[in-house]
């Protein structure tokens, strides 16, 4: 806005299909995404008791809101499988083999990082949107029906925590 005017200089609306969402670990997802969030981040609070009055202050730590990816399932089910390796690195119930070797290798083996970037409504990268050292939480159910359409298409969420988001301006 100018200070004259206080007007907005980019009246343009952002726009809820204008997105790309890419994982360094698992590729098929800029492709089959169908929606992401960018999600919350709360501040904590301070609560200062005195005899009257309690007051609150601004916390000093920042918690992100998880982040959710629904997808379409192609017909070999390769980015649910990705997915569900990703978990297998991280807890597989048959042993330690999936794990990975020595404490450093394993904990490189968790994460990933993602970026999700917001276009214009002409498809032009306007910001980008960087999560660090992400990690799946759980996968949603896939559900096979036979009284369903040959037409549906089948979809999976996904959701992932990470340790902290930038955004960076195109």
């Amino acid at each position: 806005m100018t200070a004259i005017n206080r007007s907005p200089q980019n009246t343009n609306l952002l726009q809820p299909t204008k997105f790309l969402l890419t994982f360094d670990r698992v590729r098929t997802t800029q492709y089959f995404c169908q929606s992401v969030n960018l999600p919350g981040v709360t501040l904590g609070e301070v609560n200062r008791a005195t005899p009257f009055l309690d007051m609150y202050s601004p916390g000093t730590k920042l918690t992100y809101d998880p982040l959710t990816v629904e997808f379409i399932l192609d017909e070999e089910l390769q980015g649910w499988k990705n997915l569900y390796d990703w978990f297998l690195t991280m807890a597989d119930p048959n042993g330690f083999e999936k794990r990975g070797g020595s404490k450093e290798l394993q904990t490189n083996k968790h994460f990933s990082d993602a970026t999700l970037t917001i276009l214009s409504g002409l498809n032009n990268p306007l910001l980008r949107i960087q999560y660090v050292n992400v990690f799946p939480l759980s996968i949603t159910d896939i559900n096979f029906d036979s009284t369903q359409s040959a037409d549906t298409i089948l979809t999976a969420t996904a959701t992932f925590r990470y340790q902290s988001y930038t955004y960076l301006t195109v």
